[in-house]
């Protein structure tokens, strides 16, 4: 695949996190902020999010020049193994302050 491809797909995936940011996690605090009776959210854009950003982030710079896989080992390299820690924290953190900004409004988590 050529560089510009992949650069375009970083560009796509920084617009995929974006709209599922908006979607799955500010409208529902937009709602919960606004009173309503019962805030819904899907927990796995807490993973979306972050995941889309940071690697549509970095294919979006660096194209075919992002060596975070080794493709003949089939296995991450420690570039690789950054982004999904980052990815992680990023994941764990964003779902955590999302539970506590709920709480601090009044809402209580049934899962």
């Amino acid at each position: 695949m050529n560089d510009l491809k992949i650069r375009l797909m970083g560009v796509l995936l920084l617009a995929i996190g974006i709209v599922l940011g908006w979607h799955g996690v500010l409208r529902p605090m937009e709602k919960a902020w606004a009173g309503v009776a019962e805030v819904n959210y899907q927990p796995n854009v807490f993973l979306l999010v972050p995941a889309s950003l940071i690697f549509g982030i970095g294919f979006a710079l660096y194209g075919k020049r992002l060596n975070y896989r080794n493709a003949d080992r089939q296995t991450l390299t420690a570039l690789g193994w950054l982004m999904f820690a980052v990815v992680a924290v990023l994941t764990a953190g964003g779902y955590w302050y999302f539970k506590q900004q709920l709480a601090a409004v009044g809402y209580q988590s049934t899962r």
